[in-house]
């Protein structure tokens, strides 16, 4: 019995030493000893092009509700910045990725 109550006195101090190693809360309801692998998503930006313009004097685009001109950052976006204005696309580039996203076929003209 003695012995019983020792093995269990360790498990649970073993487990609550590896809990506060993790700096994790487990769960009450969980058994001992059970384990949960946790994955980290990466969470991607959606980026929108609402509206492009362009006149002799300027070139604009519209992305997310926000006007942005040529070379300028895309505002909360981690270093994406506009490369080109077009008539139906934008070229955005990070890094030495370049991509276009296109206006919806709802909104060309």
């Amino acid at each position: 019995m003695l012995i019983c109550i020792g093995v269990a006195f360790f498990s649970a101090n073993l487990s609550a030493q590896n809990e506060a190693d993790t700096n994790e809360v487990r769960d009450p309801t969980t058994p001992l000893g059970h384990s949960v692998a946790y994955v980290a998503e990466e969470v991607e930006q959606v980026l929108e092009l609402n509206s492009v313009l362009i006149s002799n004097q300027r070139k604009l685009a519209i992305i997310n509700g926000v006007s942005l001109r040529e070379g300028q950052k895309v505002p909360g976006v981690n270093g994406i910045s506009i490369q080109s204005i077009q008539p139906q696309k934008v070229l955005l580039r990070q890094g030495d990725k370049v991509w276009a996203i296109n206006l919806s076929p709802r909104i060309r003209h």
